[in-house]
């Protein structure tokens, strides 16, 4: 019985949320969070100026909730890919 449940986990495999060296020249086609209205610089980021789309250049969008509701520290154009350097 030990060695059928050994077997068992060794096909169910393991759980990796790391991005494998396989994955990271596909990573441009995953969502990111991108600016899409321009943002002048002390004006809050909100969800009509802030949103989750391709390519992956910016933020993973699972910051979005903290993205919003922070001020931008300078002028954010549209199309910008967000970084935590453009947030106060």
């Amino acid at each position: 019985m030990v060695d059928a449940v050994r077997e068992t986990e060794k096909a169910l495999g393991r759980v990796c949320y790391e991005v494998s060296e396989r994955e990271m020249a596909s990573r441009v086609f995953r969502r990111s969070l991108f600016a899409v209205k321009d943002i002048e610089a002390g004006e809050e980021l909100t969800e009509e100026n802030v949103r989750s789309i391709r390519p992956g250049y910016g933020l993973p969008p699972k910051y979005l909730s903290t993205v919003l509701g922070r001020k931008a520290a300078g002028k954010v154009t549209k199309g910008t890919p967000l970084s935590w350097d453009l947030m106060i």
